[in-house]
């Protein structure tokens, strides 16, 4: 629903699963499991969050919320306006322009909307918010290690998901390639790079200050214990996206969330999501 990222994870899942012949999903598995070891055993594992630095706000719970209704109140009513207008064939080129060109002013606008409460609520403001130019390179370097780690967990979530979906309904069980994909592969090199900006860039900024930033920070304040309120975090993060790619976006979003506390930077988790968004992007051109 959030433009693109359980969109992606279709793509993700055919990579990540299926039969590469130099076996690199594999190995990503391992190295992942490995620092997961590692982190369970230096770090004490859910135990590492003990230390987590504390980040203060006045954030009403409410607004979050207010904020995600009124953001999907304004993308229906634009894409119902923008698909009644554009309604004949000839003009399907001018009607994907128009629809990503909205879908990119809407989140700037948001992005915008969630700095400026961030100024309002959080002490320090931005940099209490998580924003701290400083830490840049560190976040991002961090940000490859837990995308790794969690790696092995996004995948047991669709192999799960496709042995019990063949379970139920027959072998013809597949998690379907959304339509995200099939546009960046076959639109037009000008769309294509519109596209890959608003996937890779635009949607992780603007998911990550909605649900890691705002909710889970909200949450936090109300809720006993860090990981309670990641976890109802990355429960709320899954159900807003589609069924079949439920567990594996839970897993991601938990490890988005814990990068967020942990280090105490929003860049961290931000990261992690453009990593994953540009590593699906790839992998469908590449294809």
């Amino acid at each position: 629903m959030l433009n693109g990222f359980d969109k992606l994870l279709a793509e993700q899942t055919t990579e990540a699963v299926g039969t590469s012949a130099d076996g690199s999903p594999l190995g990503v598995c391992l190295v992942g499991l490995a620092i997961l070891a590692v982190w369970l055993w230096r770090y004490g594992g859910f135990d590492a969050l003990a230390a987590a630095p504390v980040r203060r706000h006045c954030l009403p719970l409410r607004l979050p919320f207010a904020l995600f209704f009124v953001w999907l109140t304004l993308m229906a009513i634009g894409m119902y306006g923008i698909e009644s207008y554009f309604s004949q064939d000839s003009q399907q080129t001018t009607q994907q322009i128009a629809r990503n060109g909205f879908i990119l002013a809407l989140n700037a606008g948001t992005i915008a909307y969630m700095l400026y409460l961030a100024r309002q609520y959080f002490a320090r403001g931005l940099k209490g918010f998580g924003l701290r130019p400083k830490t840049l390179l560190r976040d991002a370097g961090w940000a490859a290690v837990n995308l790794a780690a969690v790696y092995p967990l996004i995948i047991g979530g669709i192999v799960l998901v496709t042995v019990l979906g063949k379970m139920l309904t027959g072998d013809g069980f597949t998690i379907p390639t959304h339509q995200t994909l099939e546009e960046i592969t076959t639109s037009e090199p000008q769309m294509r790079v519109l596209l890959i900006i608003l996937v890779t860039l635009v949607v992780p900024v603007t998911e990550e200050m909605l649900f890691r930033g705002l909710m889970q920070s909200a949450f936090k304040a109300i809720l006993p214990g860090v990981w309670p309120a990641i976890i109802a975090t990355s429960v709320l993060f899954a159900l807003v996206h589609y069924s079949t790619h439920a567990l594996s976006i839970f897993a991601l979003s938990c490890c988005m969330g814990y990068a967020y506390e942990r280090s105490g930077s929003l860049l961290r988790p931000i990261f992690i999501h453009i990593f994953f968004n540009t590593a699906s992007t790839a992998a469908a051109l590449l294809g």
